[in-house]
């Protein structure tokens, strides 16, 4: 689906057909998702932050610019509430460090090992380029940084994984 035609789900919902949500969520979940993913690694946290994105993003939808990216708009919302609710679980002193998926020894954990290796940023670039076919353009944007330091990034984050390959 393009940017064009998603404007146009967000527009109909917006005036008043509601059963365009199916559609915009179908398009949007795996940004969502992996946004939030990229910050947090709890599966029942990141459930609950992807039901709060979207109602926190409907909530907000007249302050969404048509023409500009809805995914790219979502995906920065969900990333605020990850990080919102990352800072409060850190404040309380519930992290969980030794979480399995992180499991170097795992065959089916390699690309959560690799990605536990990049520091938040950097883990972030790499989910959204490499994962979601995002452009550095848009990654930029959602992470409120040049397009360039966001390329700077994402180079620097492959060098790593690919020193802890060898």
């Amino acid at each position: 689906m393009t940017l064009k035609e998603l404007d146009k789900l967000v527009q109909r919902y917006c005036e008043g057909d509601k059963e365009t949500f199916d559609a915009i969520f179908n398009e949007t979940k795996k940004t969502v998702y992996l946004s939030i993913r990229a910050i947090l690694s709890d599966a029942v946290a990141i459930e609950d932050l992807v039901q709060d994105t979207y109602m926190k993003a409907l909530d907000n939808l007249e302050k969404y610019q048509y023409g500009s990216n809805f995914k790219a708009w979502i995906g920065k919302i969900a990333r605020n509430i990850a990080i919102n609710y990352f800072n409060r679980e850190k404040k309380l002193e519930h992290l969980e460090i030794d979480d399995p998926i992180f499991n170097k020894e795992s065959n089916e954990s390699k690309l959560s090992y690799y990605l536990s290796l990049l520091e938040g940023i950097e883990r972030e670039v790499v989910i959204y380029h490499l994962l979601l076919d995002m452009k550095f353009k848009d990654i930029a944007q959602m992470l409120e940084v040049s397009t360039s330091h966001a390329f700077q990034i994402y180079k620097k984050a492959l060098k790593k994984i690919k020193s802890e390959i060898k």
